[in-house]
């Protein structure tokens, strides 16, 4: 066991820290969806409620980039860059990879939401109750985070 963790160390602790992660982004964006749907008495299936969604996509990246520059840098891939020049140059490229992603992020979250909601699709429950909302998120986020850890590994903080 401990040398396949050795040996898969990177990709594991990617794994991780990429739920914790997303479990703390994708909280931020259902947070923000409850005080639009339950404070400002919106309605998740409107049009105008893409408003929220795209103000909680933005909340949720903010927050998913600062966890995940941290964890990363640290604990997956180990950075070498301990000066604040050299650390400033990888927060940049980082930055810069996920506004790219976050916008994939964004873009195939609302579809989903949309085509979901064209085609009538009812929400069950099994533990969660897997909405339209929920879906976008979990299928956006799979895309996303192969996407991260691919751009992370050979162009952030490449050896």
């Amino acid at each position: 066991m401990k040398e396949f963790f050795k040996k898969h160390r990177e990709i594991i602790t990617y794994l991780f820290f990429g739920v914790v992660t997303t479990l703390i982004s994708k909280g931020v964006y259902f947070i923000v969806l409850a005080i639009g749907e339950h404070i400002f008495k919106m309605s998740p299936s409107d049009v105008s409620f893409d408003i929220v969604r795209s103000g909680a996509k933005v909340l949720d990246w903010i927050v998913g980039v600062g966890v995940a520059f941290i964890t990363n840098k640290k604990w997956v891939f180990r950075s070498n860059g301990t000066t604040n020049s050299e650390s400033a140059v990888e927060f940049g490229k980082f930055a810069g990879s996920r506004v790219g992603t976050g916008l994939l992020d964004w873009a195939v979250s609302l579809a989903i939401v949309r085509i979901m909601y064209a085609l009538s699709y009812r929400p069950f429950t099994f533990i969660l109750e897997f909405t339209p909302d929920l879906w976008s998120q979990i299928i956006s986020s799979l895309i996303v985070i192969v996407s991260n850890y691919l751009i992370s590994k050979f162009f952030v903080f490449k050896k």
